[in-house]
Order: structure tokens, then C-alpha cells, then sequence
């Protein structure tokens, strides 16, 4: 009777025995495998943050995990878990295990930066200030120093450090094609092709045009002839190239290159690498002259008088446009 009984115990503290591990079994598969979060979501881990602050920011942003679900998690990663600096995306289904294995491995989340090809310095500083995980000041931006292109960043990294990116990148491109380039007397450094290059970017509309519209410049400057470039006086002026005037081509800027001879001072915008190319292998024509065809693309001639033509024509589309 005695002995019966005490095999009832002993059945009695193994089955709770059981029942403890499988209810454990399930808690740990749930610590595993249940998803954190309902949709995607970025988090942010700051420099030099504790366990227990950040378990403090998750539950502010309604991700609520208890100290005993994150050290069981710990314990099940595949090495010593660390908390390391960055902005990570949690995805839809994500466990609490794979998100700090994707912590421990350092799979920060890479946003995106686009410089846009003719755009200048003020355009590009306005977009770096709006530009969300990018950290520091840069107290200055050379015009035409960076390559339009999109680059990838971490949170947390530096303005300066995106901008060295992308210088490296401009002259890498350059320096491929410096050697082979078609010399002149006129374009003698990299600055000075990136110079010509920002202007043919503005006032190329048509990539198999861009050629021919380095072409003139280049012989302009062979033949002593000022560029009369109006995005050079537009970019000086802040102003749209439609909506120069007349005192506008008179003004007393470095850049007015109807007043001036030679180069503007610097580049007007970040030129695209076909506009490099254009000024690196340009047309061998005898253009001195293009105006717009008021189709989107350019008529070239050789002498003024065919300029002036080509200028009557331009003028005979914008009235057939304006009276449709």
C-alpha cells in the first residue's frame, strides 16, 4: 500500500516535472520564434547605449520585450551577443533571436543618398541638411568636386565622409580617362574639364548633342571668342537661363562669360560622366555657334550669319507654339 503510494508521488512529481519543461519548451519556442513586431520598423541603437535603456526605447516604441525574453534570446545566439551602434530595420515576422543576430552581426540598415546630375553646391548642401542619420557640418562645398551617382550610408555617419565618397569617385572616373583624353591648350588640369563639363551639363538637353556643344566652347576658346554661356550668368545670379535679361548679360560677375574671356572661376553644377566624357573626347567639328531647335535639342553652325538663321528659326517655333 505504502509502496503504491509512493509510486504516485513519484508519477505525480515527474509528470509536473513534464509539464514544467514542456510549458518552458513552448515559452522558449516563443522567445525563439514569435515575431516581434506586427509590420516593418527601424529602430535605433545610439553609441554607448545599455541593455536595459534600450529595452527602455523599444518598449516606448510599443515593442515590448521582458528581461527574461532578452537574456533566454541571448543565450540562444550563435556568439556573445554585443550591442552595437547603427539604425537596424526589423521586417514584418521577425523573432527576437534573429533580430539580435542581426544586431550581433552588425546587418545595420544602408539608406540612400542621390546627387542629381546638374545640380550645384546650394542644392546639395539643402539636401544634405534634409538627408535623415547623417551627423556633423560641413562649413563648405565645392562646386563640381563630387560625382552624381547613389551612394549608400550607415546612420550616424558624417556629411564629410559622404562628401569624400563622393570626390573619390568624381576623380577615380577622371583619372581612368585623363591619359587617353584628346589634349588642348585650353582644358590643361581635371578642374578645368570639370569646369567646361558643368557648363555643357546645363546646356545640354540631348546626350548625343553634348559632343558637339564641348566642341564649340573648345573652339571658342581657340579662337579667342568669349563662351556666352547663359547658364554660367544664370548660376551666378541664382536665376532660371530663361529668365535672363539684358542687364543680366552686362553684369560685372566672374561668371558672365559674355563680359569675361576664358573659363568661368569654378564649376557651375556636378556634371554627369557623359558631360566628362564630351569635354575629355569631344566632336572635331568647326561649331562656333549652337542655339535651341525649341524641340529640346540644339542647331550648331560654323559662322555667324548661319547663327542668326538658326536664331529666326528658333524664334518662328516659340510663336507657332504660343499661337496653338
Amino acid at each position: 500500500m505504502k509502496l503504491t503510494k509512493k509510486l504516485k508521488l513519484i508519477c505525480i512529481f515527474f509528470l509536473l516535472i513534464s509539464l514544467f519543461i514542456f510549458i518552458f519548451q513552448i515559452f522558449i519556442n516563443s522567445v525563439i520564434s514569435n515575431p516581434i513586431v506586427n509590420n516593418d520598423k527601424f529602430i535605433i541603437v545610439k553609441k554607448n547605449l545599455t541593455e536595459n535603456a534600450f529595452l527602455k526605447y523599444l518598449k516606448n516604441d510599443n515593442i515590448k520585450i521582458t528581461k527574461l525574453e532578452w537574456k533566454i534570446a541571448k543565450f540562444f545566439t550563435k556568439e556573445k551577443f554585443v550591442l552595437k551602434q547603427g539604425e537596424f530595420l526589423i521586417k514584418k515576422n521577425t523573432s527576437l533571436i534573429n533580430f539580435l543576430e542581426n544586431i550581433n552581426n552588425n546587418k545595420v540598415f544602408y539608406r540612400k543618398f542621390t546627387l542629381i546630375e546638374g545640380t550645384n553646391s546650394r542644392q546639395l548642401e539643402n539636401k544634405l541638411t534634409n538627408s535623415q542619420g547623417l551627423m556633423g557640418t560641413v562649413l563648405h562645398i565645392d562646386e563640381g568636386k563630387f560625382k552624381p551617382d547613389t551612394y549608400l550610408y550607415k546612420w550616424g555617419d558624417t556629411k564629410s565622409s559622404l562628401l569624400k565618397k563622393m570626390e573619390i569617385e568624381q576623380y577615380r572616373f577622371i583619372d581612368s580617362h585623363w591619359k587617353k583624353r584628346v589634349k588642348n591648350n585650353f582644358v590643361k588640369t581635371k578642374f578645368d574639364a570639370i569646369i567646361l563639363a558643368s557648363i555643357v551639363e546645363k546646356e545640354g538637353k540631348k546626350s548625343e548633342e553634348l559632343k558637339n556643344i564641348s566642341s564649340v566652347f573648345l573652339n571658342r576658346l581657340k579662337n579667342n571668342m568669349k563662351l556666352q554661356s547663359d547658364a554660367t550668368i544664370a548660376y551666378a545670379l541664382k536665376k532660371n537661363g530663361k529668365d535672363l535679361n539684358k542687364l543680366d548679360l552686362k553684369s560685372k560677375n566672374l561668371f558672365n562669360t559674355y563680359r569675361y574671356k576664358g573659363l568661368p572661376p569654378t564649376p557651375i553644377s556636378y556634371p554627369s560622366t557623359n558631360s566628362i566624357l564630351a569635354v575629355l573626347y569631344p566632336n572635331d567639328t568647326d561649331y562656333l555657334y549652337f542655339v535651341s531647335d525649341g524641340k529640346g535639342g540644339h542647331r550648331f553652325s560654323k559662322t555667324f550669319s548661319q547663327h542668326k538663321k538658326n536664331i529666326k528659326l528658333w524664334i518662328k517655333v516659340l510663336k507657332d507654339h504660343d499661337e496653338n
